[in-house]
């Protein structure tokens, strides 16, 4: 027995009885890509066709691949949802950090958003969707997808810290998380100006020098004073070697773990591929592109 059946009868085992749809075919198919994504460690799909039982030319291999992905019956949340849930068990004691990240395709004509849930050095897709458009995103384009995490980590998980970067620093993302019922550590820009518990006011970076962690409770955001929070603030180091600034904000108090929160994140690769998506879908809600 090769060793791609061996790892295919392994995965059945434990996937057919977790995922249940009436086209045991599509289970099928769907198993041996994941076959060739583990044993070919690359998601090209040169590399998957490698894998699949068949004596076909590569070229023949990688089309039947491409016409698996872009079957429109396969409901794509009928596979995932369950092996997610599977997961989950035994989570209810633990806080869960979620994570939201956004990459630009097709020419920057689209951006999918995905939120993950961070698991050691590893994150686990739990929801992503596809908007139109470049630049900074708004809470409503994302809230469904974010309110839909909410439901699928109920009861599942002891808690929630939501993470994201300067991207997503506009207050609302706070205030949404705290709707939620969330924890938020929320990275912002260095030059967003505060307004400290004694009435000063100024940019952040005005307000720390390099290399040099600082702390501040009950602060204001933004010159038109948008959302009282706290902010914790320390220093890395950029591609070119010089100092760059990590402000966090977060609706917990500002000190060290807040700091440790937000590094989990970017210890996380979180790059997507850049390649062409058929669909992106979850729970009930899909976008499709071409």
């Amino acid at each position: 027995m090769s060793s791609s059946q061996e790892l295919y009868n392994r995965l059945s085992e434990t996937m057919s009885a977790l995922v249940k749809v009436t086209n045991r075919k599509q289970l099928a198919n769907w198993l041996w890509i994941v076959v060739g994504l583990l044993q070919g460690k690359s998601p090209a799909l040169s590399q998957i066709a490698n894998f699949l039982p068949m004596n076909t030319q590569a070229e023949s291999r990688v089309t039947l691949i491409r016409r698996w992905l872009m079957n429109w019956h396969v409901d794509v949340w009928a596979f995932y949802e369950p092996i997610l849930k599977h997961v989950l068990q035994g989570w209810s004691a633990v806080q869960a950090y979620v994570i939201l990240d956004g990459v630009m395709i097709f020419g920057d004509r689209w951006q999918i958003f995905r939120v993950s849930l961070q698991h050691g050095c590893r994150a686990i897709p739990l929801a992503w969707v596809v908007v139109p458009g470049e630049g900074v995103t708004t809470v409503q384009h994302l809230k469904t997808m974010l309110e839909w995490v909410k439901r699928l980590l109920h009861n599942r998980v002891k808690s929630v810290v939501f993470s994201a970067d300067r991207g997503f620093r506009d207050c609302d993302w706070a205030q949404l998380c705290l709707d939620l019922g969330w924890n938020y550590a929320i990275r912002v820009a260095c030059n967003t100006y505060i307004t400290l518990e004694d009435g000063r006011t100024g940019r952040i970076d005005a307000w720390v020098s390099p290399y040099r962690n600082r702390y501040f409770q009950n602060v204001w955001l933004t010159q038109a004073q948008k959302l009282l929070t706290n902010l914790s603030v320390t220093w890395t180091t950029d591609k070119n070697g010089q100092p760059e600034m990590v402000a966090v904000i977060s609706n917990q108090i500002a000190c060290r773990t807040r700091l440790r929160e937000y590094g989990r994140r970017m210890s996380i690769e979180q790059k997507l591929p850049r390649r062409q998506v058929g669909r992106i879908q979850y729970g009930a809600h899909s976008t499709t592109t071409r």
